[in-house]
């Protein structure tokens, strides 16, 4: 099973996007959106906490795309939760 870093904070996220790090995954998570990493984004992820500087064009780029990203899931899982029925719809209407 393959290991990954995971954060919900978008510009942590967009700082390894922008270092080079696969994004693997990105899933709802309330009214946040998790993006997951390749697991060597972790020590990418201490030098950002640390200051490390990077490109601004790249990082702006990189937060852009993510921000259009979760609107994506968003709207995918908003989607996901109409097509389901409720609980009442499920039931026969003589069991109500």
């Amino acid at each position: 099973m393959m290991t990954t870093y995971r954060t919900s904070e978008l510009e942590l996220a967009a700082f390894l996007k922008t270092r080079g790090h696969r994004l693997v995954g990105a899933k709802p998570n309330g009214r946040l959106v998790t993006f997951e990493f390749d697991a060597s984004a972790a020590d990418d992820a201490n030098n950002y906490f640390s200051g490390a500087q990077t490109p601004a064009r790249d990082l702006f780029e990189a937060h852009r795309s993510l921000r259009a990203l979760i609107q994506q899931v968003r709207e995918h899982a908003s989607q996901r939760n109409v097509s389901e029925p409720s609980t009442n719809e499920r039931q026969p209407s003589h069991c109500r």
